[in-house]
């Protein structure tokens, strides 16, 4: 039995040709491989020839397991090469990005691709998935198979997974840079503020309520909070309370008297403004009122 397919391509050479030659020593599969240049393209002709096969009705099948091998190597040089390169087209097409930024951004993107967005397990194995199924397709209908081709106008929807995984990582980003201008910000003014108080405590329930109290276990939070705002706890949230009284009363030392697992961004962004004025309680008679 004998046949061949054509893989065609202009950026991935080596690494297709590189892909089959693996395939070709790990299978033991009876192919062999010829290139040759056309202009700025490659043509890799994969010539199959089965001498073993005894019967003739099972060529067609022995076919689709050589194709599907195929699909699988030219799927691996997508996943490996061409995603890495159109990340960063997509990159330079975004001017408001630095070009500093852009190889954080590659790595953001590429970590979210191999290892999935937000919960979803097994993305990368999906996209190959997916990849080896519709390169079958073509491989089916036709013995030429372009790979710049398939992915110009065929390969839409794994080129979505792809562009959402970028705008998901440059999303991320525009938003970690605004909340560090954000905290700088807050910084500045914590800085430049004089103290209400030179020492506050914190205490908070595990319903999110928490009080403040000066050094001497005294609650001061209605002296620190208009009772508007108070009032308005439903819409901004108490965490936010949290963050504008301190902001408000710039202790120079903040003691923390919170021992729940719930509020960890809220209580980061209070060690991130106040920095060296935060420390926890490692118990008191303080941290028994919650």
């Amino acid at each position: 039995m004998e046949h061949s397919v054509q893989l065609g391509t202009q950026y991935y050479r080596e690494s297709i040709c590189a892909r089959l030659r693996e395939l070709r020593d790990q299978e033991e599969l009876p192919f062999r491989i010829i290139e040759h240049q056309q202009g700025k393209r490659w043509i890799i002709q994969c010539q199959f020839k089965d001498s073993s096969l005894e019967v003739p009705e099972n060529e067609g099948m022995v076919q689709k397991i050589h194709r599907y091998y195929l699909a699988n190597a030219l799927a691996e040089t997508i996943l490996l090469h061409w995603e890495k390169d159109h990340v960063v087209q997509m990159l330079k097409k975004r001017h408001y990005l630095k070009q500093e930024n852009w190889q954080m951004l590659l790595h953001k993107a590429l970590d979210y691709l191999n290892k999935g967005l937000g919960q979803v397990q097994g993305y990368r194995v999906n996209r190959k998935t997916s990849l080896v199924t519709q390169i079958l397709s073509c491989l089916d209908h036709s013995t030429i198979f372009d790979i710049e081709g398939f992915l110009r106008f065929r390969a839409q929807e794994y080129k979505n997974e792809v562009n959402k995984a970028v705008e998901f990582a440059i999303d991320e980003y525009i938003v970690e840079k605004e909340y560090l201008e954000f905290i700088e910000l807050l910084k500045h003014f914590v800085d430049n503020q004089k103290p209400r108080l030179e020492c506050l405590h914190v205490g908070m329930t595990p319903l999110g309520k928490f009080n403040l109290y000066n050094k001497d276990g005294v609650k001061v939070t209605h002296q620190f909070l208009e009772d508007y705002q108070l009032d308005n706890v439903q819409e901004l949230g108490y965490e936010d309370l949290l963050v504008s009284a301190l902001i408000a009363v710039a202790p120079r030392e903040i003691t923390l008297h919170i021992r729940y697992e719930g509020y960890k961004d809220t209580l980061q962004t209070i060690r991130n403004v106040f920095g060296d004025r935060v420390r926890d309680c490692q118990g008191c008679s303080l941290c028994e009122k919650f």
